[in-house]
C-alpha cells in the first residue's frame, strides 16, 4: 500500500504500546490477506488504543493505513478526507514540504484528484511530487532517504505519464515514460516486469504518434525480456500490441504469431481479458485475409 516510512516510532520497554503495536500488526496482516473489513475494523480498535494513549505519531500512521486502505478499494472520498488529515497532521508536526512523507501522501491525492476529474489540481500534485523527489534523488543529504525516494520518483514519473497519455498529450506523456523506463532499469535492471510494463507504454505512445518503427522496436524488446518472466500475468497484452502493428503493416505472418502467442500466454495465465483482446487480434485476422 506504500505507507509512510520510519513515520511510527515505538519503545519497546514502554509496555502500554505493545496492544497498539499488536493491533496494527494484526490489521497489517489482514490487508496483507485482502481481508480489507476485517483490516478497517481492526485499525480502527488500533486509532482507539493510541487516542487513548494520545500517541500523536501512532494515530498519525494509523490515519494514513486507513486512507491507503480506502485508496487501495477505490474509496476516493473517504481516501482524499483521510490523507489530508495526514498531511494537516504532518506539517503540524513541523515536517517540511519537501520530505519523503509529504511526497507520499500528495502523490496520492494526486492521483485522487486525478480519478475526480480535477485535472488542474492533480497535475500540480503530480509536479509537486515530480520537483521536491527529482532534488532529492539528484542532492542526496547526510542520512537522506535517496534509495525510497528513487523508488518514488519511478512511480510518479509513471503516474504523471498515464495521465499525460490518458488527455493525449503524446509527445509529453512519451518523454516522461522514457524517464520512468530509464529510472526503472537503473533500480531493477532489465528484466522485471515493470520494465516490460514501461516498453509497452512506449510501445502505444509511438504507435499512436504514428512512428511504427520505434513501437515495434519498444515492444519487441518488451517481448524479449517478458521471455525471461514466465509469471507475468499481463505479458499477452504486450505480444497482441505487436500482432495488431503487424497488422497494420499488413505482415499477417507475424501477426498471427504473435496474436497466437497472446493467446496462449493468456490462456496458461487465465487471463480473460487477455483471451478476449487476442481472440479479437486473431478475428480482425482472418477477415483481412480472406478480403
Amino acid at each position: 500500500l506504500g505507507t509512510l516510512f520510519g513515520l511510527f516510532q515505538h519503545s519497546k520497554e514502554e509496555e502500554h504500546e505493545s496492544e497498539l503495536i499488536t493491533t496494527i500488526k494484526r490489521a497489517i496482516l489482514l490487508i496483507q490477506r485482502d481481508e480489507f473489513k476485517s483490516a478497517e475494523q481492526m485499525l480502527h480498535v488500533a486509532l482507539k488504543i493510541a487516542q487513548d494513549q494520545q500517541n500523536a505519531d501512532g494515530i498519525t500512521y494509523i490515519y494514513d493505513l486507513l486512507a491507503n486502505l480506502a485508496f487501495a478499494q477505490g474509496q476516493h472520498a473517504k481516501a482524499e478526507k483521510l490523507f489530508l488529515a495526514v498531511l494537516q497532521r504532518l506539517t503540524s508536526n513541523g515536517i517540511s514540504d519537501d520530505d519523503l512523507k509529504i511526497s507520499h501522501v500528495s502523490l496520492k491525492l494526486a492521483k485522487i484528484y486525478e480519478e475526480k476529474t480535477d485535472f488542474i489540481k492533480a497535475e500540480e500534485g503530480y509536479k509537486f511530487c515530480l520537483k521536491n523527489l527529482d532534488h532529492k534523488v539528484k542532492s542526496p543529504g547526510p542520512g537522506s532517504e535517496s534509495e525510497d525516494a528513487t523508488v518514488l520518483l519511478a512511480m510518479t514519473l509513471d503516474w504523471y505519464a498515464r495521465f499525460l497519455l490518458d488527455r493525449e498529450r503524446l509527445e509529453e506523456a512519451l518523454n516522461y515514460f522514457k524517464k520512468a523506463y530509464n529510472l526503472c532499469t537503473s533500480i531493477y535492471g532489465e528484466v522485471h516486469e515493470q520494465t516490460v510494463v514501461l516498453l509497452n507504454d512506449l510501445g502505444t505512445i509511438s504507435f499512436l504518434k504514428g512512428n511504427m518503427d520505434d513501437a515495434m522496436a519498444y515492444l519487441n524488446k518488451a517481448v524479449e525480456i517478458g521471455r525471461h518472466l514466465p509469471n507475468m500475468e499481463d505479458l499477452s497484452s504486450v505480444y497482441v500490441n505487436l500482432g495488431n502493428i503487424y497488422l497494420q503493416k499488413r505482415m499477417f505472418e507475424e501477426a498471427k504469431k504473435y496474436c497466437k502467442e497472446g493467446w496462449q500466454n493468456a490462456k496458461r495465465h487465465k487471463n480473460s481479458e487477455g483471451l478476449q483482446e487476442a481472440t479479437l487480434c486473431l478475428d480482425e485476422l482472418k477477415k483481412v485475409t480472406r478480403s
